[in-house]
């Protein structure tokens, strides 16, 4: 009796070695089996907008390449995903790798430009009846502040040579180019997030940005006050 009870015992405690090695084979056999696909083959962006196409099961980091329409988009690649941007309105074929996988993503550019790009675009700034008028630089931050037009906010004194103002976004500086603070010189302080408007050159400052610099009206600035408006000039 003894001995059956042990080889019963032997038989279950195989049995659960058995049962343990074929699930953890059944499960290694089900990753291994998970497919590396894209989360979209087919993408529509518009231009100056981004969209982010991710690799599922991927493993390692992925590889990215333009096959045609390089003109069309940019891409900025990540560890298992890509962020495509539309540039200019028509096709784009991207393909991606992850390990052997080789996959392909079509995509389709729509619209026209964006009108919210400084790029040499012209702002007033008006207070009563004070008018200046900037001329913006083709900077990242120059476009935050020229995609928030029109303000109407409040215009502040600064020492004796600046008037500033806060827009209620913070403008990123990323490629900004740094402020020499000269005389008529729209600049961002980056450690404040204010505008500045130089009516006296001030010198460079650590964290001071260039937005662009002044095309007329240069002798009001000084004289703006109380509230502001601030909007895009044809």
């Amino acid at each position: 009796m003894k001995e059956n009870k042990k080889n019963v015992r032997r038989i279950l405690a195989a049995g659960l070695v058995v049962f343990m090695v074929v699930s953890l084979f059944a499960g290694t056999l089900v990753l291994a089996a998970a497919k590396v696909s894209l989360s979209q083959s087919k993408v529509t962006v518009g231009i100056g907008k981004s969209t982010t196409v991710k690799v599922k099961n991927a493993g390692k980091r992925i590889s990215c390449k333009i096959f045609s329409g390089k003109k069309n988009i940019s891409i900025q690649q990540k560890k298992k995903s890509v962020i495509i941007t539309g540039k200019k309105s028509g096709k784009a074929k991207l393909q991606v790798r992850a390990g052997n996988k080789k996959m392909t993503c079509r995509i389709t550019v729509t619209g026209k430009k964006s009108t919210d790009t400084a790029n040499g675009a012209k702002i007033s700034v008006k207070s009563g009846k004070y008018t200046v008028t900037y001329q913006l630089n083709d900077s990242q931050a120059a476009k935050e502040l020229y995609a928030q037009l029109p303000l109407t906010l409040k215009v502040e004194n600064y020492s004796d040579n600046e008037k500033i103002f806060y827009p209620p976004k913070e403008l990123k500086i990323s490629g900004t180019p740094k402020s020499k603070g000269r005389k008529g010189s729209l600049s961002y302080y980056a450690p404040w997030g204010d505008v500045v408007m130089f009516y006296e050159a001030a010198g460079s400052a650590s964290g001071l940005y260039e937005l662009g610099t002044v095309v007329s009206g240069e002798e009001h600035i000084s004289k703006l006050s109380g509230k502001i408006t601030v909007s895009k000039t044809d």
